[in-house]
């Protein structure tokens, strides 16, 4: 359960300050989702530059220039390749014919060692099975709609994928796992978190309460590019993630409930629980955040067991 989050700036209309205050509020309300490691991904006169390290967002200074067009950010919580080695943190480095990108991943890859054989993937020592994502990118040669499309239907897993070209285009790439992407047209600005309630607690009291804004609906299987004028275009892939954390096939996977039940052992939460909770009406986004917040979760998980020794 890592997060994403970011920015494009198209406008250059906010000052520096504003921008910093943005990301530091959009970094430290995504640590609900990880706290292991913490980085961020801008270009800087046509350099990409990736700056990560194995802290939480809040310990972090995240600098980066005045006239940054894009930036992407990842919060992480380890569930493969350990976070104390940098190179297993996000965001990861990758290169192709159009230059050089990063790539972040919120979610859970389950096929990356069967890829970097069938695949016949040079040898890392990367052991994060994100990696394999930027490693399909790389081998295809191009980074466009159509090479993005191919990696996610070649991936199993549940995720979100964002990547950062140097040339300032973003890509979001959306699976079964959740992503808020807004736009505030006046100002020139798209933002983008891993969840509504994340995006509300960073721009809430901040100068976006001022602006008005829309909501970009990206659905399941969509892939949304920004260039560096802000022009949003969107293309289409047909995932692959009904499988759970073993590899194994599961046809009522493909939703995000798929990867709680995969990462529930790892808060001390029996998948029965979970499966309580959704009986008792309760949708993704609710127990995700109950998953942050094990005491909430107890009371809500309690108050579910009451209802049902009522019932039965």
């Amino acid at each position: 359960m890592c997060a994403i989050f970011g920015f494009v700036n198209y406008r250059h209309a906010i000052s520096r300050r504003h921008l910093k205050e943005l990301v530091n509020r959009l970094a430290v309300a995504s640590e609900v989702r990880g706290t292991d490691a913490s980085g961020i991904a801008y270009v800087k006169n046509g350099e990409l530059i990736i700056y990560k390290k194995p802290k939480p967002a809040h310990k972090m200074r995240f600098y980066f220039p005045d006239n940054t067009t894009v930036l992407t950010g990842h919060t992480r919580m380890t569930t493969q390749g350990n976070a104390k080695y940098n190179y297993n943190n996000h965001p990861f480095a990758g290169r192709t014919a159009d230059g050089t990108f990063a790539l972040c991943h919120n979610g859970v890859l389950y096929n990356d060692d069967v890829l970097q054989r069938s695949e016949n993937l040079p040898h890392t020592k990367i052991q994060t099975d994100s990696y394999v994502a930027a490693q399909l990118i790389d081998k295809y040669g191009h980074l466009n709609f159509d090479t993005i499309a191919k990696m996610c239907e070649t991936v199993q897993g549940n995720f979100v994928f964002t990547l950062l070209n140097d040339d300032n285009t973003l890509y979001l790439a959306r699976g079964d796992n959740p992503l808020c992407l807004l736009h505030f047209r006046k100002l020139g600005l798209y933002v983008y978190t891993s969840t509504r309630d994340i995006m509300s607690k960073a721009i809430t009291g901040t100068f976006l309460d001022n602006y008005k804004f829309d909501i970009i609906g990206v659905d399941e299987g969509e892939i949304i590019r920004i260039d560096e004028n802000g022009v949003l275009t969107k293309d289409s892939f047909v995932p692959d993630y009904c499988y759970d954390y073993y590899g194994r096939y599961h046809a009522g996977y493909g939703t995000q409930s798929g990867y709680l039940f995969d990462i529930c052992n790892l808060f001390g939460v029996a998948p029965e629980d979970l499966e309580l909770l959704y009986d008792m009406g309760y949708c993704d986004d609710e127990i995700e955040m109950m998953l942050g917040d094990r005491e909430y979760f107890q009371m809500c998980l309690d108050e579910a067991r009451v209802c049902v020794g009522e019932r039965f």
